[in-house]
């Protein structure tokens, strides 16, 4: 598969898949303008860089898409939009809120909770979730099944892309869960946290799959 991105290990990860099989990629949205006290996050909407990154990541997207999903949040539906907008193409977006949005949430009063009184610092909540969990959360094993059952019902069809826009905080929570990102203080302070329309990529079955991650490929059986 050809890939073109501002990530090199998403167009390295991409050649790996074979030709003519059925691709997916989650990714983060693109580059939203600053949540400010007063504002509702939900709402906030990309910039005019981030939408310019998302049509170039449309136009250079070699596959058709077969199926396009998205968080409910204005600027994940924007992305998509506008990825849309880049190659010409009108296709309807599934928002999916529970998929990619809040797989992590098991009581959302509690959790919102939790994430104030940690500041809203995701990456220590994240740490939390995969060495001890936290009240009102999913454990990261179920919040990632909860993704992965969703991105492997969907789409499928050979020689297509399957999309799915979601957020940092829910990558992370792949990333914990298939690479193990996160298990120590030092390796959740040595690895990047998950950037702008950065994306792990997938291929294969539901029970069987690869996974194309920071130039990292791994193989999973009934993960």
């Amino acid at each position: 598969m050809k890939l073109k991105s501002i990530y090199q290990h998403m167009e390295n990860g991409a050649t790996q898949v074979p030709e003519n099989a059925n691709c997916k990629i989650i990714f983060r949205h693109s580059i939203r303008g600053d949540i400010k006290d007063g504002t509702i996050g939900r709402e906030i909407q990309l910039t005019n860089e981030g939408i310019e990154l998302a049509r170039h990541f449309g136009r250079e997207l070699r596959y058709d898409i077969g199926f396009i999903a998205s968080s409910s949040c204005g600027r994940n539906v924007q992305t998509c939009r506008e990825l849309l907008f880049g190659r010409n193409e009108i296709k309807d977006i599934c928002e999916a809120p529970d998929e990619l949005e809040c797989p992590q949430m098991k009581d959302q009063k509690v959790s919102d909770k939790i994430f104030a009184e940690f500041n809203y610092q995701s990456d220590i909540i994240i740490h939390k979730l995969k060495t001890e969990g936290l009240p009102g959360f999913n454990t990261i094993e179920e919040a990632s099944k909860i993704m992965l059952d969703f991105i492997f019902a969907n789409g499928n069809e050979a020689n297509t892309v399957d999309l799915f826009c979601t957020h940092d905080f829910q990558l992370a929570i792949l990333y914990a869960y298939l690479f193990d990102f996160s298990a120590s203080k030092e390796e959740l302070e040595y690895n990047k946290w998950p950037m702008m329309l950065e994306g792990m990529l997938f291929w294969g079955t539901r029970n069987h799959f690869w996974c194309a991650w920071r130039s990292q490929i791994k193989e999973f059986t009934n993960a």
